[in-house]
């Protein structure tokens, strides 16, 4: 947009926010899925540690902590280092696949211990 003002000066108005990502829906539906994953993960990293508790067994324990660091956190990650003025890119994919590096090994850690 373009506007003039009392004296004749023009300058260009910009839009005080803009969207990039797709339609509104696609990033409405994208959210809630990433919502719904996060409360899924949580949902069974909360049942892991309640058998942990009854039963013991720390295999139970380590599962839960590897399965929130390979869902729950990365999400987060994401979402608040896009956020964060002067994180690059670099290191927001640095930090979300070494949490999801720990988390996978973890689990693996308990598949492999159980032998």
């Amino acid at each position: 947009m373009i506007g003039a003002d009392a004296v004749g000066v023009v300058r260009a108005t910009l839009p005080l926010q803009t969207a990039t990502g797709g339609s509104t829906t696609v990033v409405l539906l994208v959210f809630a899925a990433l919502f719904v994953a996060t409360l899924l993960s949580l949902y069974l990293a909360r049942r892991l540690y309640d058998g942990y508790r009854a039963r013991g067994g720390r295999s139970r324990l380590l599962l839960g902590v590897g399965l929130v660091l390979v869902t729950t956190v990365p999400i987060l990650l994401r979402l608040v280092l896009s956020n964060l003025p002067g994180v690059d890119a670099t290191v927001r994919s640095l930090a979300v696949t070494g949490c999801q590096l720990v988390g996978l090994l973890l689990v693996l850690g308990v598949i492999y211990d159980g032998r």
